[in-house]
């Protein structure tokens, strides 16, 4: 894990995530990418103005500020980092595009996102830019809400113990080899797809042994229930965890409609931060 992008809006969540991202490169001598995506300048002009009489003043006023910005983060950051394990891009387009493409011709590892979620109709259909990233990124992301700490204590990990929860297993030694920490993972036995007892041991116990995991206790609940995400809520709480770290399907139109994402409904709501691990 060697390069972490941090997409900024220069609000406080993604200053937050930056924090975030400091400690982290700092613990794994990573370098972080900082950037920022312009959406601004035609959502800010009148439409006469865009399509007839397009005023670069207000391209060039918006530019300079995204560049005061930048040069402000930089200088704190180089302080805590060094100067340069830290650049900036500003580039224009959609903002998941932009930062999918930046994952793949800079070989980024890991993404770093401030957010406050999505909620009512923006939520159910069009959801948040953390959500669309979490959704197209091809490496982990981690979100952070109100959180200028990162701890990797006490992780919570629902899992379905299904086969393609191996990657997320290996995503989770990999964490556990730089940080350490004690994960508790959850399996959530809903009556509609009940395993006995022997078959989770059994699953888990395949699953820790070929990814090596060491610290790990796992936990089930029985219950029937819609709101999963709410189950993995009160797990944490009773654990005290200071992180929730989830595998993701990445499922898109149609199936993501139909079927939706309890990691993404999770990133929404939560009070700590989580990490998505992608499965494909």
């Amino acid at each position: 894990m060697k390069k972490i992008l941090v997409p900024t809006d220069f609000s406080e969540n993604a200053q937050q995530a930056l924090d975030v991202a400091v400690q982290i490169a700092k613990k794994i001598d990573a370098e972080i990418v900082l950037l920022h995506v312009n959406e601004q300048i035609g959502a800010a002009l009148p439409v006469s103005e865009y399509y007839y009489t397009y005023d670069r003043t207000i391209e060039e006023k918006y530019l300079n500020m995204v560049h005061e910005n930048l040069e402000k983060m930089l200088g704190d950051v180089a302080a805590r980092l060094n100067a340069h394990n830290i650049r900036t891009a500003v580039i224009g387009g959609p903002f998941s595009t932009i930062v999918e493409d930046v994952v793949q011709t800079e070989g980024v590892d890991l993404i770093i996102m401030g957010t406050k979620g999505a909620s009512g109709l923006k939520e159910f259909f069009v959801g948040s830019n953390t959500e669309k990233v979490v959704r197209t990124a091809k490496c982990p992301v981690l979100t952070v809400h109100d959180n200028k700490t990162f701890e990797f204590k006490n992780v919570v990990v629902p899992t379905t113990l299904e086969a393609d929860q191996k990657k997320l297993f290996e995503s989770l030694r990999e964490w556990e080899a730089i940080f350490g920490g004690k994960f508790h993972l959850l399996y959530i036995n809903n009556p509609g797809a009940y395993r006995g007892d022997t078959e989770i041991e059994a699953r888990e116990k395949a699953l820790v042994e070929s990814t090596g995991l060491k610290d790990v206790e796992i936990y089930k609940t029985e219950t029937f229930t819609l709101n999963e995400e709410q189950v993995i809520f009160d797990f944490a709480k009773e654990k005290n965890a200071d992180l929730i770290v989830m595998g993701t399907h990445q499922r898109r139109g149609l199936a993501h409609v139909l079927l939706g994402s309890l990691t993404e409904d999770t990133i929404n709501h939560a009070a700590i931060p989580v990490l998505a691990i992608p499965l494909k």
